[in-house]
Parts: C-alpha cells; structure tokens; sequence
C-alpha cells in the first residue's frame, strides 16, 4: 500500500530561509540538514577535539622555539598550550553539531559488529573529524 505523502492542511510546516540568507553553524540549525549516520559521534568528536588541541600545540611550539621564547622553555609550553587550545575552541566552536552530524555517517555496526569494529572506529571516525574540523575551519577563516 502506498504511503500517503500529503500535507494536512492543518500541519505545521518548516519554512526554508530565503535563497540569498546563508546558514552556517549550529546556530543556524545547519546540523538538522547534514545527512547523518545511524550512530552518534559525540565521543570521536571529542578525540578529534583533544587531538587538535595536542597537534596545534605542538605545532606552536615548534615554531616557537625558533625565538627568543626558546631560552624560557616553561613559557613556551604554557604560550603554546594556550594558543592551542584558543584556536581549537575557535575551530570547533559554532560548528560541533555539525562535525558530529557528519562524522556519524562513518560509525558503523551494531551488535556483535560493534565488538569487533569498535576499535576501527576510534581510529577512522577521529580521523575524519579532525579533518573535516579543520576543512570547516578553514571555510571559517576564508568567510566562507
């Protein structure tokens, strides 16, 4: 039997922002329009957060001990975690739901599945958050 796809008159209806309005963030609501996995990734988002945090850090700090900074290696760390926490949150914020959304589509399996691809999962889903994390960033930085 077919389904009946028509509207009641009487329902509520979603409206669509206007053509030239763009909507981007989780403010926004762009999360509800990113096609989703079966299964969430707040907890693969969250170690794709903390690994940014360690990588960008350890990034500063690179670069950091080619000046002055370098002589006073506790302000180095300190400098550099710092840094690497503030772009973090700048690179996640306003765009977690969205990463999430996303990087679910890449949990996979269910049941006895999930035992054996469970630590597939904490590797690859991470993985494509932190890259895509970092694509929405740069989109970010570009105003795009």
């Amino acid at each position: 039997m077919p389904r009946d796809t028509s509207i009641s008159p009487g329902a509520p209806q979603s409206v669509l922002p206007p053509s030239d309005e763009v909507r981007i963030g989780d403010a926004a609501g762009e999360f509800r329009r990113i096609r989703r996995g079966g299964h969430r990734a707040w907890a693969y988002v969250a170690v794709a957060f903390a690994l940014e945090i360690c990588f960008v850090s350890f990034d500063i700090h690179d670069l950091l001990q080619h000046t002055r900074a370098a002589h006073n290696p506790d302000a180095t760390v300190l400098l550099s975690a710092a840094a690497g926490i503030a772009l973090s949150l700048w690179v996640y914020n306003d765009r977690w739901r969205c990463i999430e959304a996303f990087s679910s589509r890449f949990c996979f399996g269910s049941g006895w599945v999930a035992l054996l691809t469970s630590h597939l999962c904490m590797i690859w889903v991470p993985s494509i958050a932190f890259v895509y994390a970092n694509y929405r960033g740069l989109r970010k930085l570009l105003g795009s």
